[in-house]
């Protein structure tokens, strides 16, 4: 039985949506007739790269590696949902439906295609070419880390109060 039944049932429910919806995004951004980013866009525009890598392209050609920590990845998350979750957290929660969706999100494409569809180019610095599922993947890893750093300053501070 999971810690907060609650907890675990939203975090798998919220990850699969938000998984389908960054599927979406992709198919949206790649649509031919998309006309509000072009490459004259100062800021960003939509390009169609195979990226056989993982991020900024390390482990080129590597489908089955990245495949392979990416499923590691995915049930070590899901066995501490299921284990460690409750519903109070839900800056925890939130991180970690992110995270979840974000390594499905360019699993499930590296399992299925052999390669990961990067397709946001920002166009005002030289940049590795990206998609919807990479920002998850960074954005909740930042948190994740602010997060652990936070609750060690707060475990820090209630030791020397007492």
């Amino acid at each position: 039985m999971p810690k907060d039944k609650r907890a675990f049932i939203f975090y798998i429910i919220t990850s699969i949506v938000l998984w389908q919806f960054g599927i979406s995004i992709r198919d949206l951004c790649l649509k031919p007739d998309i006309q509000f980013s072009t490459e004259n866009n100062p800021v960003f525009s939509f390009v169609y790269l195979k990226n056989t890598g993982g991020a900024f392209s390390i482990f080129n050609d590597h489908t089955n590696l990245l495949s392979a920590f990416g499923i590691t990845a995915l049930i070590c998350i899901l066995i501490y949902a299921y284990k460690k979750l409750e519903f109070h957290q839900k800056f925890k929660i939130l991180t970690l439906i992110c995270l979840t969706s974000g390594i499905l999100g360019n699993l499930a494409e590296r399992l299925k295609e052999g390669y990961v569809i990067d397709f946001i180019k920002l166009n005002f610095i030289n940049f590795a070419v990206f998609n919807f599922f990479d920002i998850l993947i960074t954005v909740s890893i930042i948190l994740l880390a602010g997060l652990i750093i936070y609750e060690e300053i707060r475990k820090h501070y209630r030791k020397h109060k007492d």
